[in-house]
């Protein structure tokens, strides 16, 4: 491995483009620093960047090479700098510290999908327990209750509460209602095989 492959590695392209000052939006789409542009037409990867308008690309160091008219090494001592990867870039680097900090990348990253896909559990019961509350709701005191009404009624408020709170706990409080968040997408799937899943205003 080259000290380039590890500094690729160790920063990826959303965080210094958003680093380096570059006005980053929703699913990480950019405005391009390298053409004028009034609507976001770069797609920031983990690994590269692509623009759709002018055709710019590269991974994180051509990104930093670019900005800022640098060579290649210049740019892996720039992002070694401003991220404080210690890295000594006059060396061949240390396999051990690399596998390490390899490791340690990926252990974040699999931390970053368990949260991901927790939160997406919980906004997709609230939104699934909404639309029921919302579409089922009794017109008329003689309209018999339907028991989709009545399930999300009876079960809204605290996946409202879960939802709304996921986002403030840390790392371990996480962990610890992983358990909580598995009998949720558990009831979720039940709800969706047994009452359908709802498309809009409809459901099948």
């Amino acid at each position: 491995m080259t000290i380039f492959d590890e500094v690729k590695e160790l920063v990826d392209v959303p965080t210094a483009a958003r680093s380096y000052g570059v006005e980053v939006h929703r699913g990480n789409m950019a405005l391009c620093p390298f053409h004028r542009e009034r609507h976001p037409s770069c797609k920031l990867y983990d690994d590269h960047y692509y623009c759709f308008g002018c055709q710019a690309h590269g991974d994180v160091i051509k990104l930093v090479q670019e900005l800022f008219g640098l060579s290649s090494i210049e740019a892996v001592k720039q992002l070694n700098s401003d991220f404080a990867l210690g890295l000594d870039v006059d060396k061949p680097p240390d396999m051990e510290k690399v596998n390490r900090r390899r490791r340690e990348i990926a252990e974040r990253k699999a931390e970053k999908a368990r949260a991901e896909h927790m939160y997406d559990v919980l906004l997709r019961y609230f939104t699934l327990l909404d639309k029921y509350k919302m579409l089922y709701v009794p017109t008329s005191p003689d309209d018999e209750t339907d028991r989709r009404f009545v399930y999300a009624l009876q079960n809204i408020g605290y996946a409202e509460y879960m939802l709304e709170t996921f986002n403030r706990f840390d790392k371990e409080q996480q962990e610890e209602i992983k358990t909580e968040v598995d009998r949720i997408e558990r009831e979720y799937k039940r709800c969706i095989e047994e009452w359908g899943e709802c498309l809009g205003n409809r459901f099948t």
